[in-house]
Parts: C-alpha cells; sequence; structure tokens
C-alpha cells in the first residue's frame, strides 16, 4: 500500500471518528436533558407523596378522635324504646292537620308561582 492510499485512508477513518464524536456529543446533550427532566418529575413525585402522607396522618387523626367520641357515648343499646313510636301514635301522627279535617297540608309544590 503506498503513502498516498494510507494517508486517505487515515483521512477517512478521522472522518469517521469526527462525526462519531458529534453523534455521541448529540447523543449526551439529549440525555442530560432527560435525565434533568426526570429529576425534576422526581422531586415533584416527592412533594406529592409527603403532601399525601401528611394527608393522610390527618385523616388517621379525625378518625380515631371520632372512635373516641363514639366510645366516650357509652352502650347506646340501653335506651331502649327512645325515639320509636307505638302504631297508635304513628296513626295519629299521620291524621294530624292544622284544622283538625284529616286532609293534607297544601304545599308549595301544588302552587303556580
Amino acid at each position: 500500500m503506498s503513502l498516498i492510499e494510507s494517508s486517505r485512508l487515515l483521512e477517512e477513518r478521522v472522518k469517521k471518528a469526527i462525526a462519531l464524536i458529534h453523534k455521541l456529543r448529540a447523543d449526551n446533550t439529549e440525555l442530560s436533558e432527560r435525565l434533568s427532566l426526570v429529576n425534576t418529575h422526581n422531586e415533584e413525585l416527592q412533594e406529592l407523596l409527603s403532601k399525601t402522607s401528611a394527608d393522610t396522618a390527618v385523616i388517621e387523626e379525625a378518625i380515631a378522635s371520632a372512635l373516641e367520641s363514639l366510645d366516650s357515648l357509652g352502650d347506646l343499646d340501653d335506651l331502649g324504646d327512645f325515639g320509636t313510636l307505638d302504631s297508635d301514635e304513628l296513626a295519629a301522627a299521620e291524621d294530624f292537620t292544622i284544622d283538625g279535617s284529616g286532609q293534607d297540608l297544601e304545599t308549595f309544590e301544588d302552587n303556580n308561582f
């Protein structure tokens, strides 16, 4: 192989190396930008996780407080028939009207305003 052919071969290899270096630099820039984006997204997710954890703690405290309040009421089974009507009382309430006529009272739905 002559010196001229060797020089041309070396020149072609240098050109290929330069093209490869440019491609690798562009790839490196793109990957650096993507890494920055991923890091930013990761920070946002960490903040969201922290807020969610704090909200969960507040909810757990509220539930625990509500349960303690219910426990402090005692046994509700001891109330017996408090607040219940027997059948006679229900019938009397059903027949009740202001004027004693036994007819239903006029409601706003019946009027055309």
